[in-house]
Order: structure tokens, then C-alpha cells, then sequence
């Protein structure tokens, strides 16, 4: 586990007040955790780890250090060694040099600079956090004083829970609830809502300098801002109480304890109040503290946050763009605008897993801003009745989290948000309602969305039964199988239990489907970030029926794109955004060229696996749907086989032998892919005899009989009848054969597929086409069918799932000539010759796209241009229209079927 951040600070510290030349690196390494056998070692100068060529020492990938004499120029030797070879050969991230008077540090990573008195470490740990494991999110690089602050805020929880039992659940709320009303008062501090600095000054000069007093002096500050001024109790409190505003609001209504505190406490309270927190943004912010106060999300500081780009994609769709229209129509007419203006304060926005209110927080700025846009358009009518006030208020806003801190976080940051744009609007009208007291925070509700009523919490209608205008969005809980709890499996079955198979499915099904069901009620417009499995592979076919028989549609999509911040370790998802509603008529599709551009494509309809054409969804088929192709089938099944499995060194021992007639070689997925070695006692022609011929083969044909007596599996005791073959041997005896990988990486553009003779055995981690052909190999390889695997194949993870009965079964495959054919075989082989010139790259080095030949990229190309021109003459535009055309393709064909076998069922969709 990292070390506390207060730790790290209390080390620097004593560091550089008893300051010790010979010993400070040494203490420095220290307090960012490294391993004392490290320290010693270079302390003894023994350890070959020290990459440093002349004074100082280096460590790879970590640091390097150089002390330099009272008088010598540090600002220029940090910059000589910045730049050096050793530096740069080594990957050096951080370069410290020091007089012991001052300090020039550089991250050359983050390409950030740190020039200090070296007395004022301590103070600038924060710059060092990578060699403790705190990686800094980059992303945030514009918003310093978020980052500043929530680091400073994480010291301050260390200490808290360091002093405080926080085992109760009743402990633990109790403290969030303290955190989010210092961090308002804070913000007031800063931001005119309190007089500036005034919490910070009280704190100062009203509490001792050991913080045994603290918790009583933050428990008289939040009684007296939830009293109104003429309350007598206020009246009985000291003048220094007195001085603060009443503010309401709810934020201070609850009687919670305050945790106690000590020295330190005390002083990063104090350095806290040091900050400018009228820089800080409410809807990046509490994403940033929710994760520094959470150990396990502590190192990837960004990892939760949606970006605002990212949230624009979902809301700007859904209302923004259609409330901007109505403005633009609108801005000659009074009338219209002031319905306008109605209409905007009484939308509802509903976000069903809000976290810290980043989607929450955004819808509420942006509809101010279009307010204000808005009573512009009106005062330049002419009209009389000119507007300065907002209509637009915080119990518009509606949510559910089930995470107690990240509740409070939202509700407060709503809050600013308000004040935020109070001032906004001040400054352009010149009239701001007054920031005390508080009016009520929006309707977030602390509790778990899957088990709620929805109704309930954001109710459809008023008491009146006038019908409101709700916009559900947001970006639930992704989960595939793996990270789920039992509550999680629970909950899936609660919502998800009416579908077959639905464990199938991620879950952020259950959103969708609860969503699809409010808009049934309230006539809600729907708008998620969801994994884009859900719109692939089987488990399109498990929740979109559920969702169209509601009567919804897909009103606006984006379609996959990585959902990747830069937090350390965050590996990337790959997930789109999916618009639903029961009334619009024009679809918009956003796709993502090469060029990193959104392309805007309006379609008459959008399909579930986000490609302009009909609600048509691709059901697994047991038989190919093209006739006449051969069939794919699993490679062989090895369990249980393990003695009749080779290493290559055992391979080589039998070498010459009787027995190296039986041997073949053996290649899974993982083999074929990065060219490693395995091989098998193939025994399918072997004879009793042969057997028995061989000590070998009977020891180790022996060995396999005795695993499989010793399983309880029916099937597996079964086959310790023929302990000499694998548990289901399927293998071309003659001819080639055609191998697809089950599952591939997603970076690759083309699933590396394989043409081999039955020299080579493929196991079950593969599938096979008997006898297949460099035409089926050829269409297989091609982008089109890497573009239809991509659209209605699964996902293990984020790597690619093909699935014969679900990919290559249902692919629509073209038209062709004898002509045709033998031109798409040639440019096939090509592919292949091109791999043999390479015999020291593996398939994953060859497809890795930042490493495949330009030759061999090119066959492809030319192969794909071929397979292209079967269905039509013109290239198609991109992916996009390429799959429209084979969704196109695929109805045309499932129709025939259907027209020459009426009787039977319609097996190629739902």
C-alpha cells in the first residue's frame, strides 16, 4: 500500500530541519516508501542499480540526484542534466539537483518545473508523488488548484482517520458530511458568500496550536450557520460566531459529530484555507476528491471523472441542441421566447447513478448559460418586461448514488455550481440573487438506483398531473462478469430477471432497461454512456427487444470510441453513447474517423449495433446463412490430455525416435498468435499394437487414463475409454484448414487468421474450417468482415470474441465469379508469402499496428479492395457505410430464407 501523504510531509520535514548533506537523499527516499534494502545498498555504494555517471546518484525510470557546492549555478546544472544521455537513456522521470539551500527539480514526464528554498519541501511534496505511487492525472493540468486542493485535502483525511475511529457506517457518514461542509465554507470563504478568509482567521486566532479545541470550534461554526440572525441562541455565541451568515439550505441542519484533531490537523487546515478556492470547478472537483479520499481509487486521481467533453456528447443531443433550435426559431417573438423561458424552469434532468454530480452539474451550467442567451434574445425584442432573474432552480436537477460520500459531494457541488453561475449572470445583467441563505440543494437521493422507484424520486407528473419534461442521463456502472459482488448479481436479477440469459449481459443493461420503462410512464427522453458490448454480439439480442417493444427508438448515438483517461494504470474501455426517445423522427449518428473527427450522419433509423438501417438484430445460427459454405467447427478438445501434450524439449528427446512418427505440432490461440512452440502425441491412426510397442506411448497413454478415472465429470470418465486421443479430437486428417482465434486483441485492424495443413493440430482455443480454401481465407481476412465482427461479435474484456454461430455463420457474404474467386485466392496468398518473409516476427508482432510491415499492410489493403468491389463497384466511404450495406445485405438474405421456408422459424433475427 502507498504511504500517507502526512507521513511523506512529516519526513520531508524533519529532513530538512535537521539537515544532514551526507544523508538527505537518502531520508528522501525514505518518506516516499522505498524499500530500505534499496536505501541501504546505495548508502553502501553497492548497488548496481545506480545508473549515475559522475556525482549523484540514479535510479531507472525513477530519479537521479546531484548535490552541487554553496555558490555553483543549480538552476544550470538541472538543466545539463535534464538533457543528458544518461538521463535520457534510462528514462529518467525526475531530475533533482540542490545546494541545500534551494532545490530545481524537473518531471520529465509531466514536463513540470519545481524551482524552491529547500526549507520548503514539505510543502511541495506533492510534486514528488509518483515515486510513492500517486500518479498526478495529467488531465487536470489546466485546473491546478483542483489538484492542488484535493491532494491538500487527502493529507487532512490521513490525519483524520490516523486520530478517529471510523468503523461505524454512523462514523464514516458523519465525516462526509464534515468534509462537505469544510469545503463550502472554504468556497464562501473565497467566493463572497462568507467575508474573505473569514473561517480561516477565526480558526487561526480562536484555537490553540496543538487543535485540541478544533472539533468544538468547527461544532459551534456549523450550529451557528444553520441559525437565522435573530435566533437567540446565536445571540449567546461569541462575536467571532456571530460575524458568520446564516445559511440554510439543509447544509448544516443535521446535528453530525466533528472528528478531532491534532497539531498537524490543525496545520494543513490552515494551509487549506491558504488556497484560492474561487478557482475551484464543482464539476471536476468532486470527482478529484472522491478519489483522494478513497485509498483504492487513490492512485489513479481522474480515473472516475467524465470529462466534459464526454458529457457534452450525452446532454448536448439529448436537450441542449433541440433547446438551441427552439432559441434560434424563436428570437423574433416574445411569446416564443418567454415559453421558452417556461419551459427551461420546468425540465426535469434526471441522472439515476450521479456519483459526484459531474452530468448533473454540467446540464445545470449549460442550461443557465442558454437562459441567459435567451433573455438576451428577449431584451432585444424591444419587450418592456426585461428580465433579470434566473427561473432555473437546483430541485430541477434529480439523482440517485449509492456511494454516501459521493452524495454529499454532488449535493454541495450543485451548490457551487449555483453560485457559480449566479455570478456569471451578475456580471452580465448586473443582478444576482443573493448567495445566503441557501435555497434547497437539487433532489439527489442517497441509495441504490436499482432498487428505488424511479417514480418516486423523479415523479413524472406534478400534482396536478401535468406531465413534466424529464431528460434521464448519465453514465452508469459498467461491469462485464468480472468485478461484480453479490449485490451486483442480485440487483441483475431483480431488474434483468425477465430476460433469458441475462447474467449475459454487462451491467449497465439494468439502467437501460429501468430507463426504457420510466419513459413508458413519463415520456422521458433517455440518453447513457454505456460499454458498447451492449451493442454487440449475443447481447444485442438479450436487451434491445426489451427496449424497442417499449416503444423506444435510438434517437442519436456515438458509436465505440475509448473511454481512456490519463490516470495511471487505467486501462482503456471501450464504450458509446446511446440516445433513446418515443417521438423523434430524425436520427443523428456520430461517427469517429481516422482523422480524430466526429462525423455527422442523419439516418432514417439507427440500429442497435449503432449503424444507420433497421431495428434488425443478429441472432446466433447454427448453419452458415450463405449456403454451401463448410461449416466451422472447434478445434480439439485437450482437457484432461496433459501427458499426451509435449514441451519443445521433450519434443527433442524424441527426436529419431520410434515414436516421433506420432507427433505433431499443437497450436491454440495464443500459440499461432506469438509463434511459441507446443506439440502433441497425435494417436488417431495408432493402433493397440503401435501402442504398445512403445513404452513411451503406453506410460504416457496410462497416465491420461488414470487423470480422467480420477474426474467425476460423466463425460471425462467416458473418455478414459480412449485415453490415447484427446477428449474430442477434431482434425482434418489431409488438406489445410482454415484457424480464426477465438479471441484477438482490439488494437489489431484484422484478426490474424491462419491457413495450415493438417500436419499442425488446432485445440478448442481456436476454431477451424475443415478443407477451407484461400477464397474463404481471403473474404475472412478482409476489413469487411473484420468490420461485421467488430459490429455483432462479443467481447472478452475488450478484446475481440469471434464466434462461429454469431460472426461467421450470419456473415452476408457476396456474389461471386469463378473469375471473381481466383483473383481474391491470388491476392489471399500474397497475404501469406508476405507473413513467410518474416520468419522472426510473430503473428502479434506482424498485426501489432505499430509495428506491421508497409508490405504486408498493403496486401491487405489490396485484398480488401477486391473483397469490397464483390458487393458493389464503389469503395465504400468508411466502416459506417460499410456495415449499413451488410446490414442491408444480411436482411435481404434472412428474407429469402424466410420467403423459401415459411413454416419454419425466422432463425437469423429477433
Amino acid at each position: 500500500m502507498a504511504v500517507s501523504q502526512a507521513s511523506i510531509i512529516e519526513s520531508l520535514e524533519q529532513a530538512c530541519s535537521n539537515l544532514n548533506p551526507d544523508e538527505f537523499l537518502f531520508s528522501f527516499l525514505d518518506a516516499y516508501g522505498f524499500p530500505k534494502s534499496t536505501i541501504t545498498r546505495l548508502r553502501n555504494g553497492g548497488d548496481s542499480r545506480n545508473v549515475a555517471e559522475g556525482e549523484g546518484i540514479g535510479l531507472k525510470k525513477m530519479l537521479y540526484f546531484r548535490a552541487v557546492s554553496a555558490g555553483q549555478d543549480v538552476n544550470a546544472e538541472a538543466e545539463s542534466l535534464r538533457s543528458s544521455h544518461v538521463v535520457v537513456r534510462n528514462d529518467i522521470r525526475f531530475v533533482i539537483v540542490t545546494d541545500f539551500e534551494s532545490m530545481v527539480a524537473s518531471d520529465l514526464k509531466a514536463d513540470e518545473r519545481l524551482e524552491i528554498a529547500l526549507g520548503e519541501l514539505h510543502k511541495n511534496y506533492a510534486f514528488f508523488l509518483p515515486l510513492a505511487g500517486y500518479e498526478k492525472a495529467a488531465m487536470y493540468s489546466e485546473h491546478p488548484a483542483d489538484l492542488k486542493a484535493s491532494e491538500k485535502m487527502a493529507q487532512l483525511f490521513d490525519l483524520i482517520r490516523e486520530r478517529n475511529d471510523l468503523t461505524k457506517p454512523e462514523d464514516v457518514h458523519a465525516l462526509n458530511v464534515f468534509l462537505t461542509r469544510l469545503l463550502f465554507c472554504f468556497y464562501a470563504e473565497d467566493t463572497g458568500i462568507f467575508d474573505k478568509g473569514q473561517m480561516t482567521s477565526a480558526l487561526q486566532s480562536c484555537t490553540k496550536d496543538d487543535g485540541s479545541d478544533v472539533d468544538q470550534f468547527f461544532t459551534d461554526l456549523f450550529t451557528v450557520l444553520d441559525l437565522k440572525e435573530e435566533a437567540p441562541e446565536r445571540k449567546r455565541m461569541p462575536s467571532h460566531f456571530q460575524a458568520f451568515k446564516y445559511v440554510n439550505g439543509g447544509l448544516f441542519r443535521e446535528d453530525e459529530p466533528v472528528p478531532e484533531f491534532g497539531r498537524k490537523a490543525r496545520r494543513i487546515l490552515l494551509d487549506c484555507g491558504s488556497l484560492n478556492w474561487s478557482e475551484i470547478n464543482p464539476d471536476i472537483f468532486g470527482s478529484m476528491f472522491q478519489a483522494v479520499i478513497d485509498e483504492e481509487q487513490r492512485g489513479n486521481l481522474g480515473q472516475h471523472y467524465t470529462s466534459v467533453t464526454n458529457i457534452m456528447k450525452v446532454i448536448q443531443p439529448l436537450f441542449l441542441d433541440p433547446l438551441y433550435a427552439e432559441l434560434e426559431k424563436s428570437r423574433n417573438s416574445e411569446k416564443k421566447l418567454k415559453a421558452l423561458l417556461l419551459r427551461l424552469q420546468n425540465l426535469r434532468v434526471f441522472d439515476p447513478a450521479c456519483g459526484s454530480g459531474n452530468f448533473l452539474i454540467i446540464a445545470y451550467k449549460e442550461l443557465r448559460k442558454l437562459e441567459m442567451d435567451v433573455i438576451n434574445a428577449l431584451n432585444a425584442t424591444g419587450s418592456q418586461s426585461v428580465m433579470y432573474y434566473s427561473g432555473i432552480r437546483l430541485n430541477q436537477f434529480y439523482g440517485i448514488e449509492i456511494d454516501d460520500f459521493a452524495h454529499e459531494v454532488a449535493t454541495l457541488s450543485l451548490w457551487l455550481a449555483e453560485h457559480q453561475m449566479n455570478l456569471a449572470f451578475k456580471a452580465q445583467f448586473g443582478y444576482a440573487e443573493a448567495a445566503l441563505p441557501l435555497r434547497d440543494g437539487g433532489n439527489v437521493v442517497s441509495g441504490n438506483s436499482l432498487r428505488l422507484d424511479w417514480e418516486t424520486v423523479c415523479p413524472s407528473s406534478d400534482s396536478n398531473g401535468v406531465s413534466h419534461e424529464i431528460y434521464i442521463c448519465g453514465n452508469p456502472p459498467f461491469h462485464g462478469n468480472k468485478g461484480r459482488t453479490e449485490q451486483h448479481v442480485d440487483d441483475m436479477l431483480l431488474v434483468l430477471g425477465e430476460i433469458n440469459s441475462y447474467g449475459r449481459l454487462d451491467f449497465v443493461a439494468c439502467w437501460l432497461l429501468l430507463a426504457a420503462k420510466h419513459a413508458v410512464k413519463s415520456n422521458a427522453e433517455i440518453a447513457f454512456v454505456v460499454t458498447n458490448s451492449v451493442c454487440q454480439g449475443e447481447q444485442v439480442s438479450l436487451i434491445w427487444p426489451e427496449i424497442f417493444r417499449r416503444g423506444l427508438s435510438i434517437a442519436f448515438a456515438y458509436s465505440t470510441f475509448e473511454w481512456k483517461n490519463r490516470a495511471k494504470g487505467n486501462a482503456g474501455v471501450h464504450v458509446a453513447v446511446v440516445g433513446l426517445s418515443n417521438r423523434r423522427t430524425e436520427k443523428k449518428l456520430f461517427t469517429f474517423e481516422k482523422n480524430n473527427v466526429w462525423h455527422l450522419q442523419k439516418c432514417e433509423n439507427i440500429s442497435p449495433y449503432l449503424v444507420s438501417g433497421p431495428d434488425l438484430i443478429v441472432s446466433p445460427m447454427r448453419t452458415p446463412l450463405v449456403k454451401g459454405l463448410i461449416k466451422m467447427e472447434n478445434g480439439s478438445e485437450y482437457s484432461n490430455s496433459e501427458p499426451l501434450i509435449l514441451s519443445s524439449d521433450e519434443r527433442e528427446a524424441l527426436r529419431g525416435k520410434p515414436e516421433e512418427i506420432w507427433i505433431k505440432k499443437l497450436v491454440g490461440a495464443s500459440e499461432f498468435i506469438n509463434g511459441t512452440a507446443r506439440y502433441c502425441l497425435w494417436l488417431v491412426e495408432a493402433t493397440e499394437e503401435d501402442i504398445a510397442s512403445s513404452e513411451i506411448l503406453t506410460q504416457r497413454v496410462e497416465q491420461t487414463r488414470m487423470i480422467r478415472l480420477s474426474k467425476t465429470n460423466a463425460g471425462v470418465l467416458d473418455s478414459a475409454k480412449k485415453s490415447h486421443l484427446f477428449k474430442i479430437p477434431n482434425h482434418p486428417g489431409s488438406g489445410h484448414y482454415i484457424l480464426v482465434p477465438r479471441v484477438s486483441s482490439v488494437r489489431r485492424a484484422y484478426i490474424p487468421i491462419g491457413f495450415l495443413d493438417s500436419s499442425v493440430v488446432a485445440t478448442n482455443k481456436v476454431q477451424i474450417i475443415p478443407h477451407g480454401t484461400l477464397y474463404e481465407f481471403g473474404i475472412l481476412t478482409s476489413e469487411a468482415h473484420m468490420d461485421w465482427m467488430r459490429a455483432v461479435g462479443g467481447r472478452l474484456k475488450s478484446d475481440y470474441s469471434y464466434s462461429a454461430s454469431l460472426v461467421y455463420n450470419t456473415f452476408p457474404w457476396p456474389d461471386t465469379s469463378e473469375v471473381k474467386r481466383k483473383h481474391i485466392e491470388s491476392l489471399a496468398e500474397e497475404v501469406l508469402l508476405i507473413r513467410e518473409d518474416y520468419p522472426d516476427k510473430s503473428l502479434a508482432d506482424l498485426y501489432d499496428p505499430n509495428k506491421m510491415p508497409q508490405t504486408l499492410l498493403e496486401a491487405h489493403k489490396a485484398l480488401d479492395r477486391a473483397v469490397e468491389a464483390l458487393y458493389r463497384e464503389r469503395p465504400f466511404r468508411d466502416a459506417s457505410e460499410r456495415l449499413e450495406y451488410l446490414f442491408a445485405r444480411y436482411e435481404k438474405l434472412i428474407a429469402e430464407e424466410r420467403a423459401k421456408a415459411p413454416a419454419k422459424k425466422f432463425r437469423g433475427s429477433k
